[in-house]
């Protein structure tokens, strides 16, 4: 299932009668995207969560953003949108060579790793080391709803689960890493309507040990304004709205519209810019992969 529209091509398409309520008609395929980080693209990509999938006997609900149904986007990481209803356990598990981000976007989860296990909330962050013991709880009141990134990308291969979680050939010891404050991070501001704020950089912040080969950053527009033209040399970005609406344009394309809980997709190189277009301040998640650098 396509869940990816190119703004670019929208003219092209609707002419050509590929855009349409009628689930029986054969659209044409789309482009795929550019994966030559020496050219750009010229496109933003508006991606909406896939189909739910249950997982864990029903623990809890998967829907992918970024993974095996988007073999259009060249990524070093798997995306995805969670939700765990409240009393929840996720099976014990762990994911061999990959790493594991959870950004929390609603209730209360308690995440065990290894011989340790840590409470977070709304607009908190953990990242769980490679190939540790682990599971997430839903604990609050209400259900837990987070965003969840695998580093490298997931693969069925690479989970372990049942008795074999407990084989001592995968046995580790290791911490998970919490960011209890996006705003404690890196701040730095593309005008005076943008903030933002680095959760995970490998590059920029070092002291946090985590092993990944991307980025994270927490950032807030102001309603109605306005984030400069800009670029990210040899990296792509993702950017998923937790709350608000954002228009993102690029030269010579149509301005794409991402509402809370859709995300867009920038390929490297390519210019863009953001607005709010939201009575309200609007926050996202940026995703930078390679690992933004200035």
């Amino acid at each position: 299932m396509y869940r990816i529209l190119s703004v670019t091509l929208i003219l092209i398409c609707i002419s050509a009668g590929c855009i349409t309520g009628n689930s029986d008609h054969e659209a044409e395929p789309e482009q795929p995207v550019q994966t030559d980080y020496q050219k750009p693209a010229q496109a933003v990509y508006l991606i909406t969560p896939g189909e739910e999938l249950s997982v864990f006997g029903g623990q809890y609900i998967y829907e992918e953003i970024i993974g095996s149904g988007t073999p259009e986007i060249s990524t070093n990481y798997s995306l995805g949108y969670v939700t765990v209803p409240s009393g929840n356990t996720t099976t014990l598990h762990r994911l061999l060579n990959r790493s594991e981000f959870f950004g929390i976007i609603s209730g209360e989860a308690e995440i065990k790793c290894d011989n340790t296990t840590v409470t977070v909330g709304a607009n908190e962050y953990v990242i769980l080391p490679k190939g540790v013991l682990q599971s997430a709880t839903s604990v609050g009141e209400e259900e837990l709803v987070y965003i969840n990134v695998v580093n490298p990308g997931y693969t069925p291969e690479s989970e372990i689960t049942g008795e074999n979680v407990f084989d001592p050939e995968f046995s580790t010891d290791k911490v998970p890493i919490v960011i209890p404050d996006p705003g404690e991070g890196i701040e730095r501001d593309i005008n005076s309507d943008m903030m933002i704020y680095s959760v995970l950089n490998p590059v920029l912040m070092p002291e946090m040990n985590a092993n990944v080969d991307y980025s994270v950053a927490y950032a807030e527009l102001l309603p109605v304004g306005i984030a400069e033209e800009n670029y990210l040399k040899g990296s792509s970005e993702l950017i998923y709205v937790i709350k608000g609406e954002i228009e993102i344009y690029a030269p010579g394309g149509n301005p794409v519209r991402v509402t809370a809980g859709n995300a867009a997709y920038i390929p490297p190189n390519q210019t863009k810019g953001y607005r709010n277009v939201a009575e309200e301040k609007s926050t996202m998640l940026s995703f930078v992969s390679p690992a933004r650098t200035p």
